[in-house]
């Protein structure tokens, strides 16, 4: 009897190994954070003035890339180019309205590839913009808490707005902007009385139970995504005179595609429809930011201190990235949408087992990077499908090149916006899709500010350098290959 036990369990090693789920000295569990509009402002990367420490302490434990660049600055699009690894040109999708698994049925996501290899596979809170997209490739996908305020005076107010909206009968669009409540929310209550509170309380619960299976975990927290609404303790470790207000003004040269309108801002009460924000305002704002990324910061520390509590953080890839960037009144502009700098860079932090640790990289990487590295770390074979290559080297080696430029993109109506990052500038062409004609080019110098006050791409002095920069990025082509049916 002992004897075909021991073939049984050795039979049952062996399928294991077949299937990448145990491999010597390679972790088997994946944990993923998803964190929603967040600045590459965090302590950890040398901004002492937002209060970070879990995210801080998880990038002492691991590498630090502070060049990471999202594919798209749009939710959906840039969480989708995430999950399968691809580009927007490739997925098909580059707009806020589209579900992955509408247009794709069969693309291979993280989730999927995991689910194949016999992981447990956990969806909590925020993790694609719709949040049940991609449904069948989880083992746990519970409802995240859908209110985004806490105080009871904010919900009234929110409640006779819409019941006054459906009285007059104004209409779908207007009884939607009726539901918006104030950007900003200060309240005292416990971390469970908003909605990522509970989210970190979920996955915990999931860690606790899937403690003894290989799992594949992401955790999105909604946080620091308008409004900006968070404990009141949080809010208070911040003062509201030390947020100075950016300069308003905009790069000479700069062609209207480029900027936004920001109407996702706009669309809360007490904002106005056109106009700059007045100083108070911004600072109130910028306050409310602050506050709630120390509040996602929070609950970031919650789940790995039970992942440390469970004695499975040395098997453990933990890996936490922001899907895109975000302005704070900078150019006079709010939120994201652009092909900016701040727009495209984000903070990704990669902390595994047996790997570098309180490392920084320079290098520039992308956000499809993520399901290649996850995936070959943990003893499985990269699928084809993915644009993306593993940052498995760096994390070896932090100081290595990798890519010579990153790439984002961003469509106005029928027209994309194609970026390039490279090691100092950062080029962008818009391109018509009838035509594939360029119609407007974009040329910064970010050597000394994230913020260039002048577009270069029609100085004399730059013509060599936007011709080779244009042959690098080859937009034309970009959109000549892609089934992309852009909406305005």
């Amino acid at each position: 009897m002992n004897r075909v036990i021991t073939t049984l369990l050795a039979f049952v090693y062996a399928l294991g190994i077949s299937h990448g789920l145990v491999c010597a000295g390679q972790p088997r569990n994946v944990l993923i954070f998803f964190v929603d509009d967040l600045r590459p402002e965090l302590g950890c990367y040398g901004v002492d003035s937002i209060h970070s420490p879990s995210i801080d302490a998880l990038a002492s434990e691991g590498v630090l890339f502070e060049r990471a660049y999202c594919q798209q600055t749009l939710c959906a699009p840039s969480r989708i180019s995430m999950m399968t690894g691809q580009y927007p040109d490739h997925t098909g999708i580059v707009d806020l309205f589209t579900p992955l698994r509408k247009v794709n049925k069969t693309a291979m996501t993280l989730p999927l590839y995991f689910q194949q290899r016999g992981y447990v596979t956990a969806s909590f809170g925020k993790v694609y913009h719709h949040l049940r997209d991609d449904k069948t490739s989880w083992s746990e996908i519970p409802e995240p808490p859908s209110e985004k305020y806490a105080d009871p005076k904010t919900l009234d107010g929110i409640a006779k707005r819409v019941r006054e909206a459906k009285e007059q009968h104004l209409g779908v669009e207007k009884t939607r902007l009726a539901e918006k409540g104030p950007p900003t929310e200060c309240f005292v209550t416990e971390d469970e009385g908003y909605r990522d509170g509970v989210v970190a309380n979920q996955a915990i619960a999931s860690l606790r139970e899937n403690k003894d299976k290989p799992f594949f975990m992401c955790v999105g927290f909604a946080k620091p995504h308008l409004p900006f609404a968070a404990p009141k303790r949080y809010w208070d470790l911040y003062k509201r005179e030390q947020f100075t207000v950016p300069s308003r003004e905009r790069p000479d040269g700069s062609p209207g595609l480029a900027f936004t309108i920001w109407g996702e801002l706009r669309a809360y009460h007490g904002i106005p429809q056109e106009g700059e924000l007045s100083d108070e305002m911004t600072r109130k704002l910028m306050h409310g930011y602050a506050a709630s990324v120390s509040f996602a910061d929070a609950q970031v520390g919650k789940v790995m201190a039970e992942l440390d509590r469970l004695g499975l953080r040395d098997d453990t890839i933990v890996v936490l990235w922001g899907d895109h960037g975000y302005k704070l009144g900078d150019y006079g502009l709010w939120c994201k949408h652009t092909n900016f700098e701040l727009d495209a860079h984000v903070p990704l932090i990669i902390s595994a087992p047996t790997h570098s640790r309180e490392q920084r990289s320079k290098a520039l990487v992308e956000i499809v990077d993520i399901f290649p590295t996850v995936a070959s770390m943990t003893g499985g074979d990269v699928p084809e499908s993915c644009d993306g290559k593993s940052l498995q080297p760096l994390l070896q080696n932090p100081d290595q090149e990798f890519r010579s430029f990153a790439l984002t993109q961003y469509p106005r109506g029928s027209t994309m916006g194609y970026s390039l990052r490279n090691d100092r500038y950062r080029y962008t062409e818009w391109i018509q899709a009838g035509t594939k004609r360029v119609i407007a080019r974009e040329l910064y110098d970010h050597q000394d500010t994230d913020t260039p006050s002048r577009n270069l791409a029609d100085s004399p002095e730059q013509r060599e350098h936007v011709f080779r920069l244009s042959q690098q990025l080859d937009a034309a082509r970009r959109i000549e290959n892609t089934n992309v049916k852009m909406k305005k």
